[in-house]
């Protein structure tokens, strides 16, 4: 996970945290499709759960701004 994380960010491709969130959605669906799981996967979907909470409390927050972590 770490690899695709800084090959996105070496090449500019980070975007927002729910665009990314999108992806790695899009590459479980086709995992799941195609009925196949492996560590580096199950590490993906961690991944994702992360981010979705993390979305989930910033749209929560009931502040005007953030400070980047």
């Amino acid at each position: 996970m770490e690899s695709i994380i800084s090959i996105d960010e070496l090449l500019g491709n980070i975007g927002t945290p729910e665009s990314k969130l999108r992806r790695y959605q899009a590459c479980l669906n086709e995992f799941d499709r195609l009925n196949y799981d492996d560590p580096f996967i199950r590490q993906i979907r961690e991944e994702a759960r992360r981010l979705e909470q993390k979305i989930k409390e910033s749209k929560t927050q009931n502040t005007w701004f953030k400070f980047s972590e």
